[in-house]
């Protein structure tokens, strides 16, 4: 366990390399997105019925603040929730979503933005990974991006799940 806590932190000092996001690229982040994959160290939290088993909807973002709005299943249902996140000047991002969620974004294109987060929990870390697009596919090159920067944060690849096949709550779109 001490081993686990002092790979997560020296992953947040060192790293964490932002992408930050500044005013000029709001446009292409600002609008519609769909979740293409999750990728977690806690494979249970990111498998149906999983906590941090989410879809995105939509995403603005305002200044240094990010509001974004997301489906999650409950009881066979899909259920609409919002998030905001804050914005530091460092470009390091963090939200209160299952726990405390430090994240960056890895990476940025007009197609689709990789998110890393460290959720803490009742003093538990769980490293996850967001993969996003603009459509509900993606080329495999930027799965494999995302499949490289995963790994990068100790989440293997069998840790990885791509959602561009399953029913991210599309109905109620």
């Amino acid at each position: 366990m001490k081993t686990l806590l002092l790979t997560v932190a020296l992953a947040l000092v060192c790293g964490l390399q932002p992408h930050k996001i500044k005013a000029e690229d709001s446009p292409e982040l600002n609008g519609k997105w769909f979740t293409v994959a999750l990728a977690s160290n806690v494979t249970s939290k990111i498998e149906e019925g999983g906590s941090l088993h989410i879809f995105v909807n939509n995403v603005q973002q305002n200044g240094n603040v990010l509001y974004a709005d997301f489906f999650k299943r409950e009881n066979g249902k899909c259920v609409p929730f919002s998030v905001t996140a804050f914005i530091k000047e460092d470009g390091h991002m963090y939200v209160e979503y299952d726990g405390h969620n430090d994240f960056t974004v890895q990476s940025f294109s007009s197609e689709h933005v990789i998110f890393i987060l460290f959720n803490t929990k009742n003093g538990e870390v769980t490293v996850w990974g967001e993969l996003f697009g603009r459509t509900p596919d993606l080329p495999d090159e930027i799965k494999q991006e995302f499949e490289e920067i995963c790994e990068s944060f100790g989440i293997r690849k069998d840790q990885i799940r791509d959602l561009s096949q399953d029913d991210r709550c599309g109905k109620l779109r």
